[in-house]
């Protein structure tokens, strides 16, 4: 059988931008239902255009074997995040690859981390990076994960293996039913908040350009030894979220005030499957998958204001805003395995682990 010619290129053009962008397409087009990448965010990361990359020195890797492509990933340095954690470390985003392409992925891989590794990085990361990269789900192959979470196939876990990463970190997402029981429990945790002094308002009443700069400060003061968190800027954050007041986020998010003050903040959204997702005509999602589902994507409370149900209430009010929303179903996400305070608090609201994530990491 003859061999195949595998060829790793550091790609630097629209054209193959372009191309990278689009790789998941090949991947994934078999499937009944799956999230497509956002093609222009891409490429306007990967040409230097978006905000974030002011923070980044980036180099996108493509591997082609008898010149299709077949594997993509990017290395990145976070300068940001590595004078915020004291780290050298480097982080390896994008990666998607074709079925059976063992010896291109592993060249591609050789490539990318000696990259990291010229830049002084002493470690490498892949599966989580704020804004920019979510773990590797480890179950539910094949169906529709959660906004925003990766729903690859089972077998990048042999690809990142054979590269000698090692798990770092497991993250679940939750999922709750929306049902009468649960939502007379969630008004009652209103209520002992509210009593407690307490106020909880949705972005909408809040007003939505005021809560986004709200929820970056409350965010960044609340994450600040967060593992994989790194500050963001209000310049990044109010174009990212500004185009979103019409929707049903402004009904869904919350921001939680003590004596006029914000101490926590919530970012939900809406299902948004049927506008962002690729289903397959004739297929019909389950539910607590996607259709009506809403998801709660972000929540933090600052140090102060903990252990006095802030974080339980605005939640509440969230998913009861979802349940006036026609949604059956309420996410909670990511949480990592040994976050334990906030892994309480999805179970205080009746939800139950429904997937699960890791995140991995290698020397250099």
């Amino acid at each position: 059988m003859a061999l195949r010619r595998i060829r790793i290129e550091r790609i630097g053009s629209r054209e193959a931008f372009n191309q990278f962008a689009r790789l998941p397409y090949s991947i994934y087009a078999g499937r009944d239902a799956w999230w497509p990448p956002d093609i222009q965010n891409e490429i306007d990361l990967l040409s230097g255009r978006a905000r974030i990359a002011a923070h980044l020195d980036l180099s996108p890797f493509a591997a082609f074997s008898d010149d299709r492509m077949v594997a993509r990933v990017s290395a990145v340095v976070n300068y940001r995040y590595n004078e915020h954690w004291n780290e050298k470390l480097g982080q390896l985003i994008h990666f998607e690859a074709m079925p059976n392409e063992a010896d291109a992925v592993a060249a591609m891989f050789d490539e990318a981390l000696t990259w990291l590794a010229r830049r002084g990085m002493n470690a490498a990361r892949s599966g989580f990076a704020a804004f920019l990269d979510y773990p590797y789900a480890i179950d539910n192959y094949g169906e529709l994960p959660s906004f925003l979470l990766r729903g690859n196939p089972d077998y990048y876990h042999s690809y990142l293996k054979n590269a000698r990463f090692e798990t770092e970190k497991g993250q679940v997402d939750y999922t709750a039913p929306l049902t009468p029981d649960l939502q007379e429990r969630y008004r009652r945790m209103v209520e002992a908040a509210e009593a407690a002094g307490v106020a909880i308002r949705s972005w909408r009443d809040y007003g939505f350009l005021a809560a986004i700069d709200a929820w970056t400060n409350v965010t960044n003061g609340a994450f600040i030894r967060h593992w994989g968190w790194n500050p963001i800027s209000h310049e990044e954050v109010r174009p990212m979220l500004a185009p979103l007041q019409s929707t049903l986020v402004a009904d869904l998010s919350m921001i939680a005030e003590i004596d006029r003050s914000p101490v926590g903040a919530v970012f939900s959204t809406p299902d948004l499957s049927g506008s962002l997702a690729m289903i397959r005509a004739g297929v019909k999602l389950a539910p607590e998958r996607a259709g009506a589902r809403g998801a709660l994507i972000n929540i933090g409370v600052l140090e102060p204001a903990r252990s006095r149900g802030v974080a339980r209430a605005m939640a509440a009010q969230s998913y009861l805003a979802m349940a006036r929303n026609y949604m059956r179903f309420a996410g909670y996400t990511l949480v990592l395995d040994d976050n334990w305070p906030s892994r309480r608090t999805a179970e205080s609201l009746g939800a139950r682990v429904t997937g699960n994530f890791v995140t991995y990491r290698r020397s250099l």
